[in-house]
């Protein structure tokens, strides 16, 4: 007898379960794609127990026959597509007919449907992937399913579902990312007979997002400049310079309607916020982007959550076009620059101070009095905290202002205008050095020294790996020039860039902008009004060049909920 044997339909579709329903946030997901996909308006999905225990999807769709409730619960049935070429185009959430059998081959399953010219409905109970009975129901016109004790008959696949909490924040952002893509259809949350939330429906997409995550979630993003850039329109919501977090969590990419991950998406993203976020946080974005069905393909993954593009580098084009002309509106119009001039080198002893942690000498507007706060980018300061961070009141609450970071921005730009105008200020070392690099860290040095000098260093080759340093960057004063050509080594190496630039020219300024910074000071109203009145100068005010915001607000509404109001 031979080995080879087909395996039994029961089997089969936990086969295919396997695939479909990873967890209870899975079957949501089916579950609620199928409903949009009825045409339903109105969707409600209430669970128990982190979903394992009860999931219960309702809608007011369009409803089904018996005859199409029965076939609805066969492998492969389906009524989004009837030939293997509609798979290219295909439109709709889900497509595959391998959802409700694969649920109901894993759980006790009950589906209620009634189509709306119908005066009777049917209701089919399943065990186990095994019908169990079939009768009339009266419910209203829609569908009802209900799934109950999933993986009952797996138990080696329940083992593996984490607590009721981590099950729970799976479905809510399942959820969430539906409600975000189906912003026409109002759906509805209930945990344990708890509603959660509640989002009616809309065609604006930013009342659905202040709907599920309130008012302050909204007032950390900015509108998208919309774009279309090669049959790509992308529109919606990515936060301001300062603002992320250290996951994609609220990272939400909506293609044809359909929430994905993309990494061509959350590349471009990370890129476009190289100055307005630190190296490990993500913006937050809601991003819908429609493009040619023909032009990626969906069915490469079971559940549908991932895509492939045909043309990677056109989306990843587009979407870095959109957050760029979106964030490029916060920049201030930089201030007229002179004609190129040779670059000034000042003769400074080598154990000067610091100029800029003495006396700040940038180029920036004057000083203006302290003013009421008025609507615009002015503030009355209030006083210090810490020697780190500078109180301030502003038209919408009270701001907070890290000293820190803000000098980081001033130098930076004080010191990109240097170099486009010719060369940044440099200071000579009284006696030059020669410092000895390692063969690898020579090269970088040796293929950058063009963005070496435009960033204020004065150094050549001295044979071997040594080079000769004969001059710095003005700002960094009395540092260790040995110890500063290595970071500015790691920074180089970092880029991954040769040949000097702009892109390397930036990440060197970056960098000295981080070591040249001003730490802290004892309060002055003086040299904080500099401070603030320089940053507010800033093409870009409200981040660090690492992207850490240089302020951060209490709207007075925020304060009043803190006080009970």
């Amino acid at each position: 007898m031979g080995r080879i044997r087909l395996l039994a339909d029961e089997v089969a579709s936990q086969v295919a379960a396997g695939e479909v329903v990873e967890r209870p946030a899975s079957v949501v997901k089916e579950l609620v794609e199928n409903s949009i996909d009825s045409g339903a308006r109105r969707v409600t999905v209430e669970f128990v127990g982190g979903g394992s225990r009860l999931l219960r999807v309702g809608d007011d769709g369009c409803g089904m026959d018996r005859e199409d409730a029965l076939l609805s619960l066969e492998r492969h049935a389906t009524s989004k597509i009837r030939t293997a070429t509609d798979l290219a185009s295909v439109a709709t959430m889900g497509f595959r007919g391998e959802a409700l059998p694969s649920i109901a081959s894993v759980s006790r399953f009950r589906l209620a449907t009634r189509p709306h010219d119908s005066d009777a409905g049917t209701e089919i109970r399943v065990g186990g992937g095994k019908i169990e009975s079939v009768s009339d129901s009266g419910g209203a016109p829609g569908t009802t399913i209900e799934v109950e004790s999933l993986f009952y008959n797996l138990p080696a696949r329940k083992k593996f579902l984490r607590g009721e909490e981590t099950e729970s924040a799976h479905i809510i952002h399942q959820m969430q990312s539906l409600a975000v893509a189906h912003p026409g259809v109002g759906m509805t949350l209930v945990r344990e007979g708890r509603r959660l939330w509640q989002a009616a429906p809309t065609e604006d997409l930013g009342v659905r997002l202040r709907d599920l995550f309130g008012a302050d979630f909204m007032a950390r993003l900015l509108p998208v400049e919309p774009v279309e850039e090669n049959g790509i329109r992308i529109e919606g919501f990515i936060s301001k310079p300062g603002e992320g977090r250290p996951d994609r969590e609220l990272q939400f990419v909506v293609l044809n309607k359909r929430v994905v991950q993309c990494p061509a998406v959350f590349q471009s993203l990370r890129e476009a916020y190289v100055e307005a976020l630190p190296k490990g946080r993500h913006p937050l974005a809601v991003l819908r982007i429609s493009m040619d069905p023909l032009a990626f393909d969906c069915n490469v993954h079971p559940a549908k959550r991932e895509v492939r593009l045909h043309r990677p580098d056109q989306l990843r084009q587009a979407v870095y076009l959109a957050a760029g002309k979106t964030l490029e509106k916060l920049r201030k119009p930089a201030p007229p620059s002179s004609p190129p001039t040779p670059r000034r080198e000042e003769p400074v002893p080598q154990a000067a101070a610091k100029p800029f942690k003495e006396a700040p000498q940038l180029d920036l507007p004057a000083v203006r009095a302290p003013e009421p706060a008025k609507p615009g980018a002015e503030f009355r300061l209030m006083g210090g905290l810490g020697g780190r961070w500078i109180l301030m009141e502003g038209a919408d609450g009270l701001v907070l202002l890290d000293i820190r970071a803000a000098s980081e921005r001033i130098i930076f730009e004080t010191m990109r205008r240097e170099a486009a105008a010719g060369g940044t200020h440099s200071q000579r070392l009284l006696l030059p050095i020669v410092l000895e690099m390692t063969p690898k860290d020579a090269v970088w040095i040796s293929e950058n020294l063009d963005a070496l000098s435009r960033a204020g260093f004065l150094l050549e080759p001295f044979g071997g790996g040594s080079f000769k340093i004969e001059a710095m960057p003005a700002c960094v004063g009395d540092r260790d020039p040995r110890e500063t050509l290595v970071d500015v080594c790691e920074t180089l190496k970092a880029t991954g860039l040769l040949g000097g630039g702009q892109p390397v020219l930036d990440a060197l300024i970056r960098s000295v902008s981080r070591f040249a910074a001003l730490d802290a000071f004892p309060y002055e109203e003086s040299r904080a009004r500099l401070l603030v009145s320089e940053l507010l100068g800033c093409e870009l005010p409200y981040a660090c060049p690492q992207g850490r915001p240089t302020m951060i607000q209490w709207s007075f509404s925020e304060l009043e909920r803190k006080f009970g109001r």
